[in-house]
């Protein structure tokens, strides 16, 4: 049973070490909170069977050699642990970001559009060395990580303060410039098949008009007044039903206010207005300034207290959460490892009683004694420092977790190479 008990700790560890840095390889992309959804449910797996194989180990040494007993009470455990480990785990999160105060709601957005910057190169924080860590560890760590950094340590954060629009115009036109062909393969893919669709529509209502055929008459959409919604979404029957007769060519068409508005509702900020829905792409080069400047101004007047604020939230929180969760369960499961292999040796027995002191000091120390190159960076601590308003204590937990992330991914980097 013992035997058991370490080897499926030893899988366990494997397993959270490559979920972790998976973990930070997705913090290096926008991550949909759908897929954070998925990760979420890996995130409460490993969490549930770290917890059982802590509360076992628990059961077995209380009742060895008790047969049916034990038997007993480890599956109990399992019923316990396993639902109370899930809930908490995929619960919390949602309940620390539901309780967040205005301030640092106003951080975690700082934080996403920072996130953007960083990652498509349009933003370099002075004497941080970012870039040259980007594909490594300590890069990683540091953008996993960047919600927690700046709410909790506001100096870069009242740097953004001052203009937030302007510094988020600058972030996504880098954004924009870097995804202009995705940009434009949306626009593709979204509005230009519906202008299509709307187009032959017409020409159908046309025809049956030029016949003299019921059914076709000219039946314009109520447009509400500048700044209003329409409150519902026409179809592409209404669309066409509501251009002007008389309409000849697919360019002037593509330029009614029918289409316009299923563009915008289609695109959203990525519509410029007055944009050439039918543009090359090298026309289409032309927008991009006007869409970043839209992306920005949206960003800038998110309701932080409403569902984008909070999906926001949850964005720069989740991954920062489960990697430190991780930790604390890897952390658990590698001392359970260490006394396993200690009480292996029976030469040892009075060493025992020192062996967990030993192994959580050791577990702790470790990542301090390598070292982060970010952390330790002379701009790091300028951008990052506190300013006496913060909570210190949660600011040292990451940033000891960020230089555990940063050794623990550089050391399983080649495992998820292989895999």
């Amino acid at each position: 049973m013992l035997i058991a008990l370490v080897v499926l700790n030893a899988l366990y560890l494997i397993c959270s070490l490559l979920f972790n840095a998976e973990l930070l390889n997705m913090a290096g992309a926008d991550i949909p909170l759908r897929k954070l959804e998925v990760l979420e449910t890996y995130s409460q797996i490993l969490a549930a069977t770290s917890m059982c194989l802590l509360v076992w180990r628990i059961c077995y040494r209380r009742y060895q050699g008790k047969g049916r007993v034990l038997w007993v009470w480890l599956g109990a455990s399992a019923l316990v642990v396993t639902p109370l480990t899930w809930w908490f785990q995929g619960a919390a999160p949602d309940w620390i970001a539901e309780q967040f105060p205005g301030s640092l709601r106003v951080s975690s957005l700082y934080a996403y559009v920072t996130k953007k910057g960083l990652l498509y190169d349009s933003l370099t924080i002075p004497q941080i060395p970012y870039k040259a860590y980007k594909d490594q560890g300590e890069g990683k760590a540091f953008i996993a990580n960047l919600g927690v950094l700046m709410s909790v340590q506001g100096s870069y954060v009242e740097r953004i303060d001052r203009n937030f629009q302007g510094f988020s115009a600058a972030v996504f036109r880098g954004y924009t410039v870097r995804n202009g062909d995705a940009l434009y393969e949306r626009l593709q893919e979204t509005v230009v098949p519906s202008v299509s669709d709307i187009s032959r529509a017409y020409a159908q209502l046309e025809g049956f008009r030029a016949g003299g055929i019921s059914g076709s008459e000219w039946r314009p959409i109520k447009w509400p007044n500048a700044g209003e919604d329409l409150g519902y979404q026409p179809t592409i029957d209404e669309y066409a039903r509501s251009i002007n007769p008389g309409v000849r060519t697919r360019d002037a068409l593509a330029n009614t206010t029918e289409v316009r508005h299923m563009a915008k509702t289609k695109l959203g900020p990525l519509y410029v207005k007055g944009m050439n829905l039918l543009a090359t792409r090298e026309q289409y080069q032309a927008y991009l300034p006007g869409i970043a400047d839209n992306m920005a101004y949206d960003v800038a007047h998110t309701d932080i207290h409403g569902a984008e604020g909070l999906n926001v939230l949850k964005n720069m929180w989740f991954i920062p959460f489960s990697l430190l969760s991780g930790l604390f369960f890897g952390g658990i499961s590698l001392v359970v490892l260490i006394i396993s292999g200690v009480e292996a040796l029976r030469s040892l027995p009075g060493r025992i009683r020192f062996v967990r002191p030993v192994a959580v000091i050791s577990i702790v120390m470790l990542p301090l004694v390598v070292g982060n190159a970010i952390v330790d960076s002379p701009g790091y601590r300028d951008a990052f420092r506190s300013l006496g308003k913060q909570p210190v204590v949660l600011a040292t937990v990451f940033h000891w977790a960020m230089s555990s992330e940063a050794m623990l991914y550089n050391i399983t980097r080649p495992l998820l190479k292989a895999e």
